[in-house]
């Protein structure tokens, strides 16, 4: 519900949530102040999504479809069933026909022409203006650097791309230097949130000789 969250935050009507893990209920209800539906995406109607609007403009349709599939750690192939999810929600999004359809997963599903370029064309036959970029986070106030590809589409105008955060990125230490430090393996007894994970005496010595922006080649050999 992150991106669910992030529209609330910008003054939308957050109306409703899908995911088939009964498991993201409480935290997409209490974070967005809206209902969570446990349901299979690939089986969606178009008249059941439109049940959820408000009959306030714009009208947003967002969907993240699971990224398993096209990551470079976890690859998974055709015969997965979440392969077919990205083209299926172009095609809800086409029937649907909110005034804007926005999406994100990993850079690498521009590697998967037959995917990525199924999902675009389905939105450009139903009148859709596609726009699509991979961004660097860090360019948009989030403190890491990370790439994802995010698409938006429109049926009233061209989308000519994201605005980007002023100043100087933000850091991890901007984001969460004022939690008070704790050992590995130990958590905040105020903040459930604030947890570290437990860490070999090796993992921590690795860490100790880590650097900023450094990497594992930093680390001695013994």
């Amino acid at each position: 519900g992150a991106l669910s969250h992030g529209f609330l935050k910008a003054g939308f009507d957050v109306r409703a949530g899908y995911d088939i893990d009964a498991n993201c209920r409480y935290a997409f209800e209490t974070n967005n102040k809206s209902k969570f539906i446990e349901a299979d995406v690939a089986k969606l109607s178009a008249d059941e999504i439109r049940t959820n609007f408000s009959g306030k403009l714009p009208t947003v349709v967002a969907g993240c479809a699971p990224c398993q599939p096209f990551s470079t750690y976890k690859q998974r192939y055709s015969t997965d069933p979440q392969w077919l999810l990205v083209p299926r929600f172009a095609e809800i999004a086409s029937e649907v026909r909110p005034d804007y359809v926005t999406m994100e997963n990993v850079p690498r599903l521009l590697d998967y022409g037959n995917v990525f370029n199924t999902f675009v064309k389905t939105l450009e036959a139903a009148g859709y203006l596609v726009w699509y970029d991979i961004i660097d986070c860090s360019e948009y106030a989030v403190p890491q650097r990370r790439r994802r590809l995010v698409v938006v589409a429109s049926l009233t105008r061209k989308i000519s791309g994201l605005h980007k955060t002023r100043g100087a990125p933000k850091t991890v230490r901007d984001a969460i230097g004022t939690l008070p430090p704790i050992e590995a393996g130990e958590s905040d007894e105020k903040d459930r949130l604030h947890v570290s994970s437990s860490l070999s005496p090796l993992n921590l010595k690795r860490i100790k000789h880590s650097t900023p922006g450094g990497t594992w080649r930093d680390w001695p050999k013994t």
